[in-house]
């Protein structure tokens, strides 16, 4: 009997001998990390004053630019993007006018179900849906984040007007050659 005895003293000095070592190895490791970490550029921002660059292509709040021509967005009440939103964000509601043409009555989407995932700008046939750099959506109620078409507009900014291209004559160069 002694000896069983002695055999599981030798096994719980063994199991705290090893727990002793693990921990003196998890704080060096510890400290070693800390230490190569305390030499490495800083990526902390002040948040409030300081903003992150927004890298080209993200995908932030839909938004309904102005067109600088006619003073309007460019939706044309197709609901092309109504039908491909895998999330039924868009809500959009027309009717049609004398001329035969969709009038768009109202354009809204609830951003708080929105997954960004630019399938509605892809759709669009006259690329009125644009994604802007917005990041900063936080809103107190839910009521919040429907955004109708004004306030989509006022997002959006307006479009860049387009240089006007002068007219060529098609066989230029080639009169040019003769």
């Amino acid at each position: 009997m002694s000896m069983s005895m002695s055999m599981s003293k030798r096994k719980n000095l063994v199991e705290y001998i090893g727990e002793a070592w693990y921990t003196i190895y998890s704080i060096v490791k510890g400290h070693i990390v800390t230490f190569v970490n305390l030499f490495r550029k800083k990526v902390t921002l002040q948040y409030p004053e300081v903003r992150w660059d927004i890298p080209l292509g993200y995908r932030g709040l839909i938004t309904l630019p102005v067109d600088c021509k006619t003073g309007q967005d460019r939706c044309i009440g197709c609901m092309a993007c109504v039908k491909v939103c895998p999330t039924g964000v868009i809500d959009v509601q027309t009717h049609q006018g004398d001329d035969k043409k969709r009038v768009v009555d109202a354009w809204n989407a609830d951003i708080g179900k929105c997954i960004f995932c630019q399938l509605c700008v892809e759709a669009c046939p006259t690329k009125a849906i644009v994604m802007s750099d917005q990041y900063e959506l936080a809103s107190f109620t839910k009521d919040e984040m429907i955004y109708d078409r004004k306030k989509l507009n006022e997002l959006g900014g307006s479009f860049p007007e387009e240089p006007e291209k002068a007219e060529e004559e098609p066989y230029a160069a080639a009169k040019e050659g003769e």
